[in-house]
């Protein structure tokens, strides 16, 4: 993914409101991936990473990540899906680069929205003319005929970067929604067993391994 000039790593605004909807997400022109952007937060000393309870599925401990959207940058929208989702501040010291989610998923669904958001987009409509929609629709079936047989594409593509945290606020988006805790490497590795893109980009942040499993925030 493309970076962003310095002076925007950290223009963040700080709403108490959770952008939701997927109206303004970015996708992968190629693959039909949703593009993510997500924290590896670190404390202070390095020795713990925070952790934050999925809003989906519990007990379920991830990182801060989500959807990077079309009105901010890459860094914008992970140090947002940090705030939103954590309530952290702090600022981005490293880019961790980008790591696929492949779980499986409804990836034909997924397909499908991608090829009608892409096809929208290529061909936009002028009215209400339902004979557009309807030569929209043909167009993405006989696209999705050809794709399903070809690929089933990652359910996300996500860019990760390591954020040393300055202060973690009691007041945040997600405070109702979400718990939070302090990891050390061995916990939040146990914690990530099925979440390989997450694991993955922590093992390449510069989080202290080499330490008691049970000496934690």
């Amino acid at each position: 993914m493309l970076m962003e000039p310095d002076h925007l790593h950290t223009a963040v605004n700080r709403s108490m409101t959770s952008r939701e909807g997927r109206s303004k997400n970015r996708f992968n022109p190629i693959t039909g991936a949703r593009l993510a952007a997500g924290v590896i937060a670190l404390s202070a000393d390095k020795r713990n990473v925070l952790m934050v309870s999925s809003a989906k599925k519990l007990p379920c401990w991830v990182v801060p990540k989500g959807g990077w959207e079309a009105d901010e940058s890459v860094q914008q929208a992970a140090l947002r899906e940090g705030w939103e989702e954590g309530g952290l501040i702090g600022r981005i010291t490293q880019s961790l680069g980008c790591f696929k989610d492949d779980r499986p998923t409804d990836t034909v669904d997924r397909r499908k929205k991608y090829l009608e958001q892409h096809s929208m987009n290529s061909h936009p409509r002028h009215g209400d003319d339902e004979t557009a929609d309807a030569t929209l629709s043909s167009q993405v079936e006989q696209k999705m005929n050809c794709i399903e047989r070809i690929m089933i594409p990652p359910r996300a593509e996500c860019e990760f970067f390591e954020v040393l945290v300055e202060r973690l606020e009691d007041y945040y988006p997600e405070m109702g929604k979400r718990h939070r805790m302090w990891m050390s490497y061995a916990e939040a590795k146990k914690s990530l067993t099925n979440r390989k893109d997450i694991l993955s980009a922590l093992e390449k942040s510069s989080i202290i391994k080499d330490m008691d499993e049970n000496n934690h925030y």
